[in-house]
């Protein structure tokens, strides 16, 4: 090797010590950057010149420090951490309605309503009892608005999440190509594409925390993203749009689409593995569903057995006209038979206007055959309200003390003439609760609008205590207490009121306990593959300042190779 020559080794002695401390300068710097994987220079020697004299280092490029199963399993458990976090998260503000809306609890209102009428029962004549019921009783249907508003809000809430995460999706799909774009063109120069391709297993991770994906990469270095069941996100430099479905049939929710290549966008929430907005959208669909059905269902079985047992008994005061309106009867459906109806009688007592007894209708009911129409002709019937014309035909009186008549919009009425009163007197076949008479709630479509009889409201003394205007009869009234204990709700019936309220807290707190276990066993396991990836990736700052120090001593050895042969030279010009 001619002085030349070892001008040459020298130079590329200088070259590889700068590349490897500016390689080390790099990982230094970026040691807290989240996603980074540590690089270092890859030295060979070069090739030898003949008689096998050495010719100095060459550098084979600079080399990323990952590990492709630690990735693939640090993917995987982004998925199930996103999903058991979004779990978690929701079960816990669902539990939150349920143990305590706006620091007055649902159960707490239900026992002081239960309370009132046992105190009603103690006092049936009292005008202050009643307002105390009513007190009571109005707000508890208020509870019962306000729970079912927190938990439409918290499915709107949820509705939005999906929104935003579907917009978060496809922002990161469009970086994930858009780096595919670089890392390809830079490595078909010839470059490295070690911190675009970190950024894009950055991106990667957090796209797999919304969605689950699994990803390749082709010859071209370009990675393919489908969604867990073959759905393409990401293909080469382009993306695919997920968007966000909904429609009036979804009543406001949003499902999962994906617009494809030919721009045809599908529907694909069902075939959607994992990831947070799954899990959001099981969740609003599942759980917290169920609960908004059971509170729905809790509120009309609570309005409709307090109602069957209100419209048979009577207040201090007596009535002298009412409408009906908790079941609406569509015009076609006025011939059917009407629902929740059970076999028995209900009875209508008249009085005159001086308040003595004037008349007791009676009518028969029978369940499944009854009918608006049938019941309003047995009423007036019972009530001799029909007389014979002419022709044999019955049709109503010009007077009469009291009639039933069908409307035009469905709805049934009861009329008292000639200053008569009525009061109901007993009912087995809960014909008053589902037509409206007498009742006690009103609006029988579930927690978001059960309310207080407006006419209760009103005026308390219509408030019944017993079954007959009579002093001290408080029958009613202590059967209504006995209500709060009594079997029916849930799957076999057997579960009082407050024992199917109950039901409801025990399982979402059970929920929420089975979803906090598995977040943390997830955060467990995605925390050990992290370690695992960091103990090949990650930036050793002890490390990297022995090799600081290494390739310090190496440039200055390689500037005092380069000296020396200078002065080698030099004397060999000047002999």
């Amino acid at each position: 090797m001619s002085l030349f020559g070892a001008f040459e080794v020298g130079k590329k002695s200088l070259s590889a010590a700068q590349l490897g401390q500016q390689t080390t300068g790099h990982n230094i710097a970026n040691v807290d950057t989240e996603g980074f994987s540590r690089q270092d220079v890859i030295q060979t020697s070069a090739q030898p010149y003949n008689g096998g004299k050495g010719n100095g280092v060459d550098i084979q490029g600079i080399r990323r420090n990952t590990d492709g199963f630690t990735k693939e399993k640090v993917v995987g458990e982004q998925t199930e951490v996103g999903s058991w976090t979004t779990k978690e998260q929701v079960l816990g503000e669902a539990e939150i309605i349920f143990t305590d809306v706006d620091g007055n609890r649902l159960r707490g209102a239900m026992d002081e309503f239960w309370n009132s009428w046992n105190d009603l029962a103690h006092q049936p004549e009292s005008v202050t009892m009643r307002k105390e019921v009513l007190a009571k009783s109005t707000a508890l249907a208020e509870r019962f608005n306000v729970f079912n508003a927190r938990l439409e809000e918290l499915q709107g809430n949820l509705n939005g999440r999906v929104k935003a995460k579907i917009l978060e999706v496809n922002q990161t799909t469009r970086q994930i190509a858009e780096l595919n774009k670089q890392v390809e063109q830079l490595e078909k120069q010839g470059r490295p594409a070690n911190d675009a391709r970190d950024r894009r297993e950055k991106l990667l991770q957090d796209l797999s925390n919304l969605v689950e994906v699994r990803y390749f990469e082709n010859d071209r270095g370009t990675m393919e993203v489908q969604i867990a069941n073959g759905q393409t996100l990401v293909h080469g430099r382009d993306n695919y749009e997920v968007t966000a479905l909904t429609n009036a049939a979804l009543q406001g929710n949003v499902r999962f689409g994906l617009k494809g290549p030919t721009g045809v966008e599908s529907d694909i929430t069902e075939i959607v593995g994992g990831g947070s907005i799954k899990e959001l959208i099981t969740q609003r669909d599942t759980n917290i569903k169920g609960y908004q059905d059971n509170i729905n269902l809790l509120a009309k079985e609570l309005a409709f057995r307090v109602n069957s047992i209100h419209a048979g008994g009577t207040g201090i005061e007596a009535l002298r006209y009412q409408d009906t309106s908790a079941y609406s009867l569509n015009p076609e459906a006025q011939g059917q038979p009407l629902p929740f109806l059970q076999n028995g009688y209900f009875e209508i007592k008249v009085e005159d206007k001086d308040g003595n007894p004037d008349m007791l209708v009676h009518v028969d009911v029978e369940a499944g055959k009854d009918t608006a129409q049938s019941l309003v002709e047995k009423i007036n019937r019972a009530a001799g309200a029909y007389e014979v014309d002419s022709e044999g035909k019955e049709t109503l009186k010009a007077q009469t003390p009291f009639v039933a008549k069908l409307n035009a919009d469905g709805s049934l009425s009861f009329k008292s003439d000639l200053g008569r009163k009525f009061h109901y007197s007993g009912d087995n076949s809960n014909t008053l609760a589902v037509l409206g008479f007498n009742t006690f709630f009103q609006s029988l479509n579930g927690a978001g609008d059960i309310r207080v009889n407006q006419e209760l409201v009103d005026n308390e003394m219509k408030i019944a205590a017993g079954y007959d205007m009579v002093a001290g009869d408080n029958r009613l009234a202590t059967k209504m207490t006995e209500l709060q204990m009594g079997g029916v709700l849930g799957e076999t019936g057997d579960l009082s009121f407050d024992e199917f309220y109950n039901s409801q807290i025990t399982d979402i707190g059970l929920k929420v306990q089975d979803s906090q276990k598995g977040l943390a066993n997830h955060d467990e396991m995605l925390s050990q593959y992290e370690a695992l990836r960091d103990s090949v990736s990650s930036v050793n700052l002890d490390e990297e300042m022995a090799n600081m120090i290494k390739y310090q001593r190496a440039y200055e050895s390689s500037a005092k190779y380069m000296t020396t042969v200078d002065q080698m030279t030099n004397t060999l010009i000047q002999m």
